[in-house]
Order: structure tokens, then C-alpha cells, then sequence
């Protein structure tokens, strides 16, 4: 079974992600996943102040509301990341969404540091102990979706072994030096849970006003085996990422290391 990864910037209008959506559909793709900070602002431009604020929540509203307009035209599950709008609170999300409808799953981890305080500008409760990601399935296979930050906690990943995921989608919004860390982190990840991951990762550019320090997101969407292997990956420019999932493969995978 097909899936995919879009890797864009925040920059691209929806009728460059409409046109990426046609080629999946043409391509009998069944699931395409969007990077973080890819349909709304990233937060910071928001934290910072440009644009007022009432302007900038009737922008999100009108972004979210997009790819559900795109879902009900297209045969295809979306797992988005976005902002959800309620009263004047904004939450960070992922909608999961078919035909139109959305289930959706708000973050559960939030970073907290000076520079990329994700924690402080989102409404999201952050539970001690996480609850499991939701779990759909397409094709015979068990999929979930967690943010890029939730990678790094364990509590994430031993519910979802115990649920017995077969691919796990990882939208993320990596910039700096990161990207060695980042790869191997993820090949850990499916390879101790004999699962697939498919990272989808923004590309672009944000220029932090204080330091000015230019961020650069580098791109490198990727594909992980349940063997811990990188099948495929992209570069650090605009594309789409169509990639094959194996039940046959994976029950090798799960027989031979018996990790699940």
C-alpha cells in the first residue's frame, strides 16, 4: 500500500498543496502526511507580534478549514498538523482527516525551551502521564500520528507497541544541525517497535528577530523500515514522497526480532 510525505514551506498557496494532493490520489496513494508549520504561521512570527492577532486567528481558521475542503473532494486520508482555533486560544493539533471529517489528536508534549517555547504560546493541557495517540486504520494497516517532539518520550512509544502500530507518522518542524540526530533517533524508534515511520519535515526559512539568527528547515522527509533501515528519503527542496508500505515484510521483521 501507498503512502506519502509532502514536504513544503508555509509559503505555498493550496492550490500548490491541491496540486500535490491530485498527484498522490493519481498515484493510489491512501495516506498523505504534511509537515509541522506547513498549512498555518509558525508560532513564532504569531509570538512575535506580526500581523494583530484577531487578523492572524481568522487566517488559521480559514487555512484549517481549507484541508477539510480538500478532504471531502479527494479519496485520500490527510494527517495534518494545525492550528485549532477556539474562542481566542490557539491548540496545536494534528487532524486526521477522510472525506471531509476530522478526527483530531492536540499535543501532549509542548517545547519548553527559551528559544522555542511551543509550551508558554499554545493552550494545550500536557498531561504527566500521555495519553495513546488515536489509532486509525487504511488497508489492513494500523497507523497513529505524534508530533516531533513526542519522538523523544517513551511513554509514547510503549503504548504504541502495546497497540501494535504498524507505521507511525512523524510531522516535524526540524531546523538547526539536527539532522544526523534526528535520523537516528528515528531509525531507533522503528526499529525497537518493528514498525514503519514516515517523517515528514518543512522546509523554508524564519528569521529570528532578536538574534537575528536565520533558521533554516532542512527538509529530509524520510522513510524508516521496521528493521531500522532508511528506505528512501528527500533533500531540502519542495517535493513528494510516495513510498510503499509491506505487511508481508513486517510480520518477517516482527518474527525475526521478536521485539512486539
Amino acid at each position: 500500500m501507498k503512502i506519502s510525505a509532502l514536504q513544503l514551506s508555509n509559503s505555498r498557496t493550496q492550490d500548490a498543496i491541491e496540486s500535490y494532493i491530485k498527484t498522490a490520489v493519481d498515484a493510489k496513494v491512501r495516506v498523505i502526511l504534511f509537515g509541522e508549520y506547513l498549512l498555518n504561521p509558525f508560532f513564532k512570527d504569531l509570538e512575535m507580534g506580526r500581523g494583530k492577532k484577531i487578523d492572524a486567528l481568522e487566517r488559521i481558521k480559514r487555512e484549517t478549514d481549507g484541508i477539510l475542503k480538500l478532504s471531502a473532494q479527494y479519496n485520500i486520508v490527510m494527517v495534518a498538523p494545525v492550528f485549532e482555533v477556539i474562542r481566542d486560544k490557539i491548540y496545536k493539533t494534528i487532524f486526521i482527516v477522510n472525506k471531509g471529517k476530522a478526527l483530531s489528536y492536540r499535543a501532549q508534549k509542548l517545547m519548553p525551551y527559551a528559544h522555542w517555547n511551543e509550551e508558554k504560546f499554545f493552550a494545550n493541557t500536557l498531561p504527566k502521564h500521555p495519553k495513546t495517540p488515536p489509532i486509525f486504520n487504511v488497508g489492513g494497516f494500523k497507523f497513529a500520528a505524534v508530533f516531533g517532539y513526542e519522538l523523544h518520550f517513551d511513554d509514547f512509544w510503549l503504548k504504541l507497541k502495546a497497540e501494535g502500530v504498524d507505521c507511525v507518522l512523524l510531522p516535524t518542524a526540524s531546523t538547526f544541525d539536527s539532522s544526523l540526530r534526528w535520523r537516528s533517533i528515528i531509525k531507533m524508534r522503528a526499529f525497537l517497535n518493528s514498525c514503519y515511520i514516515l517523517r515528514a519535515n518543512r522546509i523554508g526559512q524564519y528569521q529570528d528577530s532578536p538574534t537575528q539568527t536565520l533558521w533554516n528547515f532542512y527538509g529530509d522527509s524520510l522513510f524508516v523500515s521496521p528493521n531500522g533501515e532508511i528506505i528512501d528519503c528527500l533533500g531540502d527542496r519542495e517535493e513528494l514522497l510516495i513510498v510503499e508500505v509491506d505487511k508481508k515484510y513486517l510480520k518477517e521483521i516482527k518474527d525475526c526480532w521478536r521485539f512486539r
